[in-house]
């Protein structure tokens, strides 16, 4: 993404970078990308993250699925399945579960977890909304630490033994916590969607990610026209900004601004979701944007590169709300459907050996 020189933190004039490369291909004319197989076969409802952690192992934030094990009984007397406690599950490259994380999942420990990520080190770090907390856990899944942040939504380890959260009525997009759970800086102006303040907090919602270098990505879920922006963890500065104003998304950016207004009439909102997904490549600094079941590739210097519509093994359209890349594949998640790798088409990944 191209670099901004001489911006000043929390202050800054957002870049609007549009799309040099011609118009989208329409939807109907739109490559399709399809999914060579599912991995991790039985997650799927409740499907959050998934990150790789390194020593190799990949972790999945999701329910458990019901097991047999210690039943409770039903109002009727008869034997239903436990309900699982939410955990994040660590599987083999081959897909064979290894543990959870808790370890030993207890009642209330974790309540509602939105997001996770892994550090260098192999801790796991939970973000939990409901709970008002982010934990960090060992890699063998015992707790290591526990804060108390307001309705955390996403999560992202950083260098220097950091991380970064989005908080659903904070007043910046995001914060920086260091490991004792001092708040170091917050940074990221909203984007001003409506005069009613806990409404555009709500449509300030966005995906988090970072790449090595410990920069930060921020893709807004609803802002109308679709818009990444890039920050300096350390800084706070804004790097970039990519909004993507073509003439076939005009519809969609047109649809969401009429239910920002429907809602700013008092009436229930019911927010048109535009990024459903934001992944990188935290080596290269490319990044991916899911578009409902478009994923659309940008290389580092915002060039759109591929743009396909994506699809399960057995044909069902695909609404990523994860998006893992490797070096030679895809890792799209979507809740209820589960985890689909996808081998790159031409011009999604470029990774030199």
């Amino acid at each position: 993404m191209k670099r901004i020189v001489e911006i000043l933190p929390l202050a800054v004039t957002a870049l609007s970078a549009a799309i040099a490369c011609g118009t989208l291909l329409q939807a109907q004319e739109d490559p399709t990308l399809d999914a060579s197989r599912r991995v991790f076969g039985y997650v799927g409802p409740g499907l959050r993250a998934i990150r790789r952690g390194p020593d190799g192992s990949y972790y999945v934030l999701a329910p458990p699925s019901p097991t047999p094990a210690a039943p409770a009984k039903s109002s009727t007397g008869s034997k239903a399945p436990a309900h699982p406690l939410p955990a994040v599950l660590v599987f083999d490259s081959q897909g064979k579960k290894l543990r959870q994380i808790p370890a030993q999942p207890r009642p209330g420990e974790i309540v509602s977890p939105s997001a996770l990520d892994v550090d260098a080190s192999g801790r796991v770090y939970i973000a939990d909304q409901s709970a008002n907390g982010v934990s960090v856990y060992t890699a063998a899944g015992t707790l290591f630490a526990h804060f108390l942040v307001a309705e955390p939504t996403q999560i992202v380890a950083l260098p220097r033994d950091q991380f970064a959260v989005c908080s659903a009525n904070a007043n910046h997009l995001i914060a920086v916590y260091d490991l004792q759970g001092r708040l170091l800086h917050e940074f990221g102006e909203l984007a001003d969607l409506s005069d009613d303040a806990e409404l555009n907090h709500q449509l300030n919602a966005g995906h988090l990610a970072a790449d090595k270098a410990g920069n930060l990505y921020f893709a807004f879920r609803y802002l109308p026209e679709p818009t990444i922006r890039k920050y300096d963890s350390e800084s706070g500065y804004l790097l970039d900004e990519l909004s993507l104003t073509t003439l076939d998304l005009q519809p969609m950016a047109q649809s969401a601004r009429k239910e920002i207004a429907r809602a700013d009439s008092g009436k229930p909102l019911r927010p048109h979701e535009i990024i459903s997904g934001l992944g990188v490549d935290s080596e290269t600094q490319e990044f991916w944007l899911a578009l409902g079941n478009l994923l659309m590739h940008f290389d580092n210097a915002d060039n759109n590169t591929a743009s396909n519509r994506v699809y399960t093994t057995y044909g069902a359209r695909m609404v990523p709300n994860s998006i893992f890349v490797e070096r030679d594949r895809l890792l799209l998640g979507n809740d209820p459907l589960g985890i689909y790798e996808f081998a790159p088409s031409s011009g999604t990944i470029h990774r030199a050996e």
